[in-house]
């Protein structure tokens, strides 16, 4: 049977487990847009005499629940399918103490009550009312290889929970015992010497019971078969006890109901009466064995027999029992004293359950004179408050509140490696000034840790350096402070610091305080890091050195100020997102996390510390708030992405040494109370660097202040002083001239304000026109100009729009380029456009055809557009060489490259007036307004952009408004910094940006072709790539699309490789499935859409999920079928399976060596944008 198997390898979080298409796929429909989950716990009825986990179930258990919504008040009916949850498997997590669904089932809505049904061992009912079960025969049978044990997989138990609200936060469920047990105990008597019992054979077998029974799930009813097997139930063995489990049943009187065989000699029990085996109920026999005198054999006697509650059963549930000792405390503060009541020897105690009361002083014996203490389970105690005090020397404990762990509880206890916490629990105390926290230093504790519903605070320390905990943490939605942002607790305070936790970090929206060095150095969270949006304060290093989380990050509005250190060294490599409401940025807080796209800082933001933003990726022109007020040592430096001119803040008296070291700029302008340029030490290299040392882009400096500024020696190492005039106040030219640091610079003179936009032009042999703007605080006139070019203004007043001609250029002819000067009338003060024109074989905006589409009617078209070239570019082929490359990777996966002559290929030599793509804080002209409209996202700046592209490809040949449906246009920017995207409108029509890549395999430009251009554009294929550990119908994000996204792109016949059901018969591949030629790898997978659960593909791996070169084979015949339609011709799926070409390599997994790769896709690829109707042409 094929199963449906998850993306992800391992289950770290709720819900992440596969399930069998022999499980119904139920699809929760969900009208509360709160989606709440229903969250089960699950507990045996019985007497625990050994086992250490009180829910009498292991890890690894696993239960069928169904669950029923009402009618308004009257219950609904259980039902085969249908329900609100069929048969679905929960699992239980002992280290984590929760029942893992093997996916998230939501409440219905805030009304409707539910029950729900749980059985166990977890099986495939045809029919809830009559589920064929059979206990096994020989019950010996120990668990191997995944299977459990015959005693285990005979015990069936089953639970109600009735009436339940959505209010309730956990649901629980009892489950009890609905076979019988029987319990044979063989007893030693009188006659045998010494070992001699001990090295008798023996044997026990129950006899006459049926093994067969019909259970109603409904009721937990069982009714045993009518067939008696001939054989006997083996029991398992344990010691000289025997214990069987049997179908509740009457055996007739006289019938022999066990047999009892020792060295040979047997023994047979039997009733002169009915005997009935009773449901949940343990049958007690205890069988006496007498040895006569010599020869006389033995003797058998039924010395008692009786009917109890069932006791825990040290084999049932995985075969493993870590046997503890339960102590009952009557008075907090008295548990030494009720250990040695219990006859147990404080020093010997390794595993240990308490109910009842304890207190500081209880903690205090666990941590001081239980010297072998290994697995505490609290689940029941209730903690009341203490006072401090001493044990004794060097015994000291910290008093504690009501429901509070207190600090110092159990403080480097090594021993210590299982912990259950208390269900009722307020509080986990911390201890400021060092490693003090409640379980600080335990560091051998192990497994996952769960904090319980109910918790509010985690105190300084609490679980800080407990190194050896590498499984899962899991937060309660009412927690509000994880240590403390502030006070006189320092980094090293962190609650959770140095942990090993493997899993996503997930915080609960209801924390507000995120304490220092909260979870510093947790090298191995991963995922996104989404800070809660009630949170309001961070403490310094909170999350210093995570350095395996991924992806966008995002300040919450109530947090105003960032303190040092707070992400340091998480390499993210995402985007930043500040609110305007954050006033300070500490030290180092954003340092060494590769952020990508445009910074853009909070206009009240008065603070940017030292590092900030060190080694970070940003790109863009930097626009610096007028509030500012300091700008720290490093802050900016190795952010060689910025571009543009920086204005220095009005407010700024000193900019610290390497602020700007390697960036990227072209400009700076210098405000007039500026005091000071340093040269200082980085702290990460060790060596001394200057403020703007190696802006090697300088072009322009802008001094407002008429006393210059102290330089320190440095501050302008790197720079070219003799390339650009330094601009000052025209009353202090010379004391620039002959001030320290600024008397280097070759050319001084004075400001004026007199600016040309853009300050460049560039045209091809074609005659063309030019917009610019000049912007002069008086009268100005043109000094000079080419005689090539012409300007219908030569003079004005204040702002003018300028147009400039280019004259036709001759065929053959040499580049040409010069000046036009701008000058202030009476003015000694220029400014000046560049102009250039090129030779080149073809006409600004002529369309050249790449292919004409020699089968099917001809009106299937792509057009390659490139933006962000300029005239030069376009000279040098770029622009020609860029396109065709793009052609060639279109094509050159299947089905394109079988199906090629079906389209027709057009470029056009689009000219832009600069080179390069554009930003929300830098200006770029190019021809379609490309632009990095958010983060990295590519495309126009707004819905006329898109209109003027349509009017642009309807002059190519063969595109018109009547095949525009058919028309795809793949844009080629000139860029490497901005991921792909696809803009789609509902009639076929498609503007696929696929910049490119510079990154790679398989991120590269071709596979941003063939995944934004192929795959979304003409074969409107969903996006199959996973973002989010979670349901598509649970997750909360903003950053993607989910259900409705996927039903809306299904009802414009898109999106054929993607399926919101796992039911086989249902998933639009279903007819691969088995067919002969696909079956080897065609299935169905969860994971697609950007999140793990609730969602499915046909195959592992495909260029819709990882952009290597291959689609997958629904994908392909998506495509084929949306060729032969566009062409006019009749699909037939034998002629695609005839026709269709299996990279076979590509069918199986292939991952990149490169683990950077793995983390591009949350960053640099964006699911396609829905545009809706199409505009008309104008």
């Amino acid at each position: 049977m094929k199963t449906i198997r998850n993306i992800i390898g391992a289950a770290v979080l709720l819900g992440m487990a596969s399930c069998s298409l022999d499980e119904p796929a139920f699809d929760p429909v969900v009208e509360d847009s709160e989606r709440k989950p229903i969250v089960i716990s699950g507990t045996i009825s019985q007497e625990y005499a050994t086992r250490a986990n009180d829910t009498g179930f292991c890890n690894g258990d696993v239960v069928g629940i169904y669950i029923v919504d009402y009618d308004g008040e009257t219950p609904g009916t259980l039902l085969n399918e249908g329900n609100r949850a069929d048969n679905l498997r929960f699992t239980f997590d002992e280290a984590a103490y929760k029942w893992n669904p093997a996916y998230e089932i939501y409440w219905k809505d805030k009304n409707t009550h539910i029950d729900i049904y749980g059985y166990y061992p977890w099986g495939s009912p045809e029919d809830v009312e009559n589920y064929v079960f059979e206990v096994e025969k020989d019950q010996r049978r120990e668990a191997a290889n995944g299977q459990m044990g015959g005693y285990e997989a005979s015990d069936f138990l089953w639970g109600k929970a009735e009436d339940n609200a959505p209010a309730a936060a956990v649901i629980h469920l009892g489950f009890n015992h609905m076979m019988a047990s029987a319990r044979i105990t063989l007893a030693e008597g009188i006659g045998f010497e010494a070992g001699e019992w001990a090295a008798a054979q023996k044997q026990v077998i129950v006899l006459n019971t049926a093994r067969k029974s019909s259970i109603n799930l409904k009721t937990g009813s069982v009714k045993a078969s009518d067939e008696i097997p001939t054989t006997g139930t083996i029991p398992y063995k344990d010691g000289d006890d025997y214990r069987a489990i049997i179908v509740p049943q009457t055996v007739p009187a006289d019938a022999e109901l066990i047999s009892v065989t020792i060295d040979g000699e047997s023994y047979f029990l039997k009733k002169s009466e009915d005997f009935t085996y009773y449901p949940g109920k343990q049958h007690n026999f205890t069988v006496t064995v007498n040895k006569r005198a010599a020869g006389g054999g033995l003797e058998f006697v039924l010395t008692s027999e009786s009917i109890t509650v069932w006791e825990n059963d040290p084999v049932s549930h995985d075969a493993i029992a870590r046997e503890y000792v339960v102590i009952n405390v009557p008075e907090a503060g008295t548990l030494d004293k009720c250990i040695e009541e219990a006859g147990k020897d404080l020093t010997k105690v390794r595993n240990l359950k308490i109910t009842g009361q304890i207190n500081s002083r209880d903690f205090a014996v666990m941590k001081y004179r239980m010297i072998r203490l290994s697995a505490i389970n609290l689940k029941e105690v209730i903690i009341v408050a203490g006072e401090g005090g001493d044990l004794g020397e060097n015994m000291h404990y910290e008093p504690n509140r009501d429901d509070e762990i207190p600090a110092l509880a159990m403080n480097k206890k090594e021993s210590l490696t299982s912990l259950v916490l208390p269900d009722k629990l307020k509080y986990i105390s911390g201890h400021s000034g060092g490693n003090g926290g409640a379980f600080a230093e335990c560091h051998n504790l192990s497994g996952s840790l769960t904090i319980p519903e109910g918790v509010e605070e985690i105190g300084h320390a609490a679980f800080a350096d407990c190194s050896s905990i590498t499984g899962t943490l899991t937060l309660p939605s009412t927690l509000k402070r994880i240590g403390s942002a502030e006070g006189y607790t320092s980094y090293w305070d962190g609650a959770f610091k140095n942990c090993n936790f493997v899993c996503e970090l997930i915080i609960p929206d209801s924390v507000v305080e995120i304490g220092l060095g909260t979870f510093l150095n947790c090298v191995n969270f991963y995922g996104e890091l989404r800070l809660p949006d009630n949170l309001v304060k961070i403490g310094a290093s909170a999350f210093q050195g995570c350095k395996n989380l991924t992806g966008a990050l995002t300040i919450p509005q109530g947090v105003t100020d960032i303190p040092e250190s707070c992400f340091e060294g998480c390499w993210l490599g995402g985007t930043l997102s500040l609110h305007d409401g954050i006033k300070t940025i500490g030290n180092n807080a954003f340092a060494n996390n590769g952020f990508k796209g445009e910074l853009r800082l909070p206009k009240e933001l008065e603070v940017v510390g030292p590092y900030t933003f060190y080694n970070d990726d940003f790109s863009g022109e930097l626009i610096l708030p007028k509030n500012l007020q300091t700008i720290g040592k490093f802050a900016f430096a190795y952010n060689w992405r910025l571009m543009g001119t920086i204005v220095i803040p009005e407010n700024v008296i000193s900019i610290g040494g390497g602020a700007f070291t390697s960036c990227g700029a072209q400009g700076y302008i210098l405000p007039e109370g500026l005091e000071s340029l340093r040269y200082e030490v980085n702290d990460y290299d060790g060596a001394q660097y200057g403020v703007f040392e190696n802006n090697f882009y300088i072009g322009r400096i802008v001094c407002k202040g008429t006393i210059p500024a102290y330089v320190q020696d440095g501050a302008f190492h790197g720079v070219a002083k003799d390339n650009f005039t330094l601009e000052v106040p025209e009353s202090a030219i010379q004391q620039y001239q002959a001030a320290t640091g600024w008397k280097d610079f070759k050319r001084i003179s004075a400001y004026r304000n007199l600016v040309i936009r853009p300050s460049m032009a560039t045209a091809i042999n074609t005659s063309v026109t030019r917009d610019l703007v000049l912007t002069a605080d008086d009268e100005w006139y043109v000094e000079s100009q080419p005689d090539w070019v012409t300007l219908d203004k030569t003079s004005g007043t204040g702002k003018s729009e300028i147009k400039l001609t280019f004259a036709e250029m001759p065929a053959g002819s040499e580049p040409r380029e010069g000046e036009v000067v701008f000058m202030l009338k009476g003015k000694d003060y220029r400014t000046r456009c560049k102009v250039t024109q090129y030779d080149y074989k073809y006409a600004e905006d002529e369309f050249i055809t790449l292919q004409e589409a020699t089968k099917g009617n001809g009106k299937i078209n792509i057009v390659l557009l490139g933006d962000g070239y300029n005239a030069k570019d376009i000279s040098e082929g770029k622009l020609m060489e860029n396109v065709t490359e793009a052609y060639g990777h279109f094509f050159d996966i299947e089905p394109y490259r079988t199906y090629k002559d079906y389209f027709n290929v057009y470029t056009a030599v689009s000219v832009s007036p600069e080179s390069g793509v554009g930003s929300v804080n830098t200006i770029i002209y190019n021809r379609f307004n490309t632009t990095a409209k958010s983060g990295v996202t590519l495309g126009g700046r707004n819905d006329s952009d898109n209109q003027m592209i349509i009017d642009y490809i309807c002059n190519a040949p063969n595109v018109s408004a009547e095949n525009l449906n058919q028309t795809l246009v793949i844009m080629v920017p000139n860029t490497y910094d901005y991921g792909g995207i696809c803009y789609m409108w509902d009639e076929g029509f498609a503007i696929a940006y696929c910049p490119m890549s510079d990154y790679g395999y398989p991120y590269d430009f071709r596979g941003v072709i063939q995944h934004e251009a192929g795959g979304h554009g003409f074969g409107k294929l969903g996006d199959e790539y996973i973002y989010h550990n979670t349901f598509i119908d649970a997750c909360g994000c903003t950053c993607c699309g989910h259900s409705d996204a996927i039903y809306g792109a299904h009802s414009l016949g898109w999106y054929d490789n993607l399926s919101l059901t796992g039911k086989m018969s249902e998933v639009p591949w279903s007819h691969l499935i088995f067919h002969e030629k696909y079956s080897g790898f065609v299935d169905i997978f969860e994971g697609g859409f950007m999140h793990n659960r609730g969602v499915y593909r046909s195959e592992q791996n495909s260029c819709m999920n990882n952009d290597i070169p291959y689609y997958s084979t629904i994908s392909r015949e998506s495509i084929v079928k949306r060729i032969k339609r566009y062409a006019g011709e009749e699909y037939s799926f034998e002629d695609f399976v005839a026709n269709d070409v299996i990279e076979v390599e590509m069918t199986e997994t292939k991952s990149s060596d490169n683990t950077f790769l793995n983390n591009i896709r949350a960053s640099q690829q964006h699911e396609p944008v829905f545009m809706g109707k199409l505009p008309s042409l104008k």
